[in-house]
């Protein structure tokens, strides 16, 4: 029924009802005899009947209207095509102009409006413009139109295409006449020009006009003064301190619904606050005592105040931060258990509204009794998973994470008695799998050993995982693994519990295509058999120009000499490697007394290798630091990622007179092994009250303690990020080997000084 609109047809909105158009006079409609009330014979005037397709069509000229007297009706039947109309004479109109239509109708059938445009050059256009529903009352249809672009005249057919009947009235067609909107009017009503003002105030303006004010900005000095405000009354408050003493114009941005604004004519004041300046707060610990000896739980408590309000007091224990309070009365519990017996530094940080600080800080002794379990006792149970219900391990479970295929098996042969257990990855992406037993009670600082006995057809390592007093779980390696696919191996490591350790568990992990059985697991304390003396050796890898630049300076002021491994194609190819150690300054730390050593040539993955490459890393990086440095360089050695296993091992004995790993604990005369020299790691998250508890325990269990380091910078997230120490504290745990008096020597001295007590 809709007609085919052409290329100009015009944007509309129609409406029933529910939007009145804009306002015209009263004589602008543009239609003669638009209510049918003049007649011309029997006929309307200036009105016109017609219709075309195949249906019979009745007009009639009513008695009756939707005002005054008159209407007209079109009605059809025996419809079959077409349609039929009555329609106005046409109206001249401007192209372009925007015209207000309506009529009103009722009828029994549905019906639309037509635009009939006349053009310039004499084409007919029909253009389609709205679908009137049935209404069985009067209704009103009315859209805006606007005129083609060449455009003459125009008359509108409202007109009927189905049997039943149409009557139409009172019909209009007039310019859509818009008054443009006006911009708003607005004034700052307080304060006063030339006012003088101090303390919070009170800032009102008043706006109005033709269009909805939509929302009053203040503005001091041209910057918005708080959130503009949307109803009237229309306030701002001012903290008038925040601004400088002075002369200061306020002025209010009034805008309005048609998105005009107007700025207020300037409003000048003067500020004048008295101002005091802010002073840093007080704070001092008032518990425990400075020196005093604790155990158990501790309630530290501290008193702060000051001119301004204080807004937290944070307590930290040896720069761990424990606690943040921010309402008086200041204090927290401290579980002094969870730390090593010995001295520790309590600091309050008091903070106040001006964010000015000051610090107070309390030495203490921790002194926990603990009473450990008998050395020797072993602490999992059903330790060879000889217990078993509902077909698996009593104690045990497996799992894994990742993209693989894991097969976890309870078996029934074993290394003792009748039963292991076994991991088997047979499609591997990513992730790793393993059993484990339930997590055993551990004590801060206490050292652990642990062992396993095994069956691998892979490489594989022992992890230790522990859960936190906050909830936390964390990981750790232990140890790396070799192969030993027909015959059961032993599997040991150590382990130091960390300050916050509350369980652990440990596990053999596999994480490539192969098996890993396990049986007769043990795990708890570790008294080791002592040498004549506690040592500690530092250890710096990789070469990095930060131990020269900011390592070497710090060692040489407490006196400390260690050992540097150095990769030697960063010395080969310089080029290529900016961040690290020059020749020449490698040669000024071996002329300061430090021991230059051996990090293979590229630092790659050694047990992936063939044999061959293997023994390329190990003897070119060997003959070029001695090339460059004498041959009392390059004795003592450090496998890549810690990595190893029997063929490693094997070609670094062939050229070196150690190997050190990344394996945890302490080495001590009953499991030392100059092939595995075990360490302890140093990275972002060591404390150096973690260092100095390694300290302690080196001395009082006189063992060789190893400690490794990698680059010295302040940015944590630099060089090699997890494994970085700041300058600080590392200047901190250099002054603590100092100050204990334990003997510091490099990994080639010290290796000499255990070697004769074996």
């Amino acid at each position: 029924m809709k007609r085919i609109q052409a290329l100009f047809s015009t944007l509309l909105v129609v409406l029933f009802g529910i939007l009145p158009l804009a306002r015209v006079a009263a004589d602008s409609n543009l239609i003669a005899n638009p209510s049918f009330e003049t007649a011309s014979g029997s006929l309307p005037a200036s009105w016109s009947q017609g219709n075309w397709g195949t249906n019979t069509a009745t007009f009639t000229y009513e008695n009756t209207g939707h005002t005054g007297t008159r209407s007209a009706t079109v009605a059809l039947s025996n419809y079959q095509n077409g349609d039929a109309k009555w329609y106005f004479a046409p109206v001249t109109v401007t192209p372009g102009a925007v015209y207000n239509f309506s009529d009103w109708y009722k009828s029994t059938a549905a019906s639309e409006i037509d635009a009939v445009v006349t053009s310039t050059t004499g084409a007919t256009s029909y253009l389609w413009e709205a679908d009137t529903p049935v209404a069985s009352a009067w209704t009103q249809a009315s859209f805006s139109f606007t005129a083609p672009a060449n455009a003459k005249t125009l008359t509108f057919f409202h007109a009927i295409a189905s049997n039943g009947s149409l009557t139409t009235d009172d019909y209009s067609l007039a310019p859509n006449v818009v008054t443009p909107p006006t911009a708003p009017t607005v004034s700052v009503t307080a304060p006063a020009n030339n006012a003088t003002v101090s303390g919070t105030q009170t800032v009102t303006a008043t706006a109005g006009g033709a269009q909805a004010i939509t929302s009053v900005q203040f503005k001091l000095d041209n910057v918005n003064l708080g959130a503009a405000d949307t109803t009237a009354p229309y306030s701002a408050s001012w903290n008038t301190t925040t601004a400088t003493n002075g002369s200061h114009t306020i002025t209010a941005v009034a805008g309005n619904s048609a998105s005009l604004s107007t700025t207020s004519i300037p409003v000048a004041v003067t500020v004048n606050n008295v101002v005091t300046p802010p002073t840093v707060p007080t704070v001092s610990i008032t518990a425990p005592a400075n020196n005093a000896t604790v155990s158990g739980t501790q309630p530290v408590t501290a008193t702060a105040g000051g001119t301004q309000a204080i807004t937290s007091v944070k307590f930290s224990v040896d720069s761990t931060v424990a606690a943040t309070v921010t309402i008086a009365p200041y204090s927290f519990n401290w579980d002094t258990t969870q730390v090593a017996n010995g001295s520790h530094t309590i600091t309050a940080l008091a903070t106040n509204s001006a964010s000015l600080t000051a610090t107070a800080t309390a030495t203490v002794n921790v002194n926990n009794v603990v009473t450990p379990p008998p050395t020797g006792t072993n602490l999992i149970a059903n330790p060879s998973v000889e217990t078993s219900a509902n077909g698996l391990p009593t104690g045990w479970q497996g799992s894994g994470w990742g993209t693989n295929t894991a097969a976890y098996t309870y078996e029934n042969t074993g290394h003792t008695g009748s039963h292991s257990v076994k991991t088997t990855i047979s499609a591997y992406t990513n992730g790793d799998a393993k059993w484990y037993f339930n997590e055993v009670a551990v004590t801060p600082g206490q050292n652990y050993s642990y062992s396993n006995w095994y069956m691998a057809s892979v490489d594989s390592e022992i992890d230790a995982q522990t859960t936190n007093t906050d909830g936390s779980v964390s990981y750790y390696y232990v140890a790396s693994v070799a192969t030993s696919p027909s015959t059961w191996a032993q599997a040991k490591g150590q382990f130091v519990a960390p300050a916050n350790a509350k369980t652990v568990t440990f596990y053999q992990v596999i994480n490539k295509v192969g098996y890993i059985q396990v049986d007769d697991a043990s795990f708890g304390l570790f008294a080791p058999a002592q040498f004549n003396r506690g040592i500690v050796s530092v250890t710096l890898d990789d070469g990095w120009r930060t131990q020269y630049t900011t390592g070497m300076p710090i060692m040489d002021k407490y006196g400390v000499k260690g050992t540097f491994y150095i990769i030697t194609d960063t010395l080969v190819h310089p080029q290529n490697y900016t961040d690290y150690m020059s020749a020449a300054q490698i040669q000024t730390l071996q002329n300061d007394g430090q021991e230059i050593a051996s990090h293979t040539v590229t630092h790659p993955h050694l047990p992936q290798l063939t044999v061959a490459k293997i023994d390329t890393e190990l003897s070119q990086s060997k003959a070029t630091l001695q090339s460059l440095f004498g041959t009392t360089a390059a004795t003592d050695f450090a496998t890549p990622y810690g990595e190893y296993n029997a063929k490693v091992i094997t070609e670094i004995k062939k050229y070196y007179a150690s190997h050190r790993s990344t394996d945890d604990g302490f080495n001590s005369k009953d499991n030392f092994d100059a092939y595995n020299i075990v360490v302890q790691n140093v990275d972002d998250a060591t404390t150096p009250a973690q260092v100095a508890g390694w300290v302690t325990q080196a001395q009082q269990t006189k063992t060789w303690l190893v400690l490794v380091y990698h680059t010295v910078e302040a940015d944590p997230n630099a060089g090699t990020e997890d494994y970085s120490v700041t300058p600080a504290n590392f200047d901190a745990e250099m002054s603590q080997i100092k100050s204990s008096g334990i003997a510091a020597e490099p990994v080639n001295q010290a290796l000499a000084e255990v070697k004769a007590q074996l």
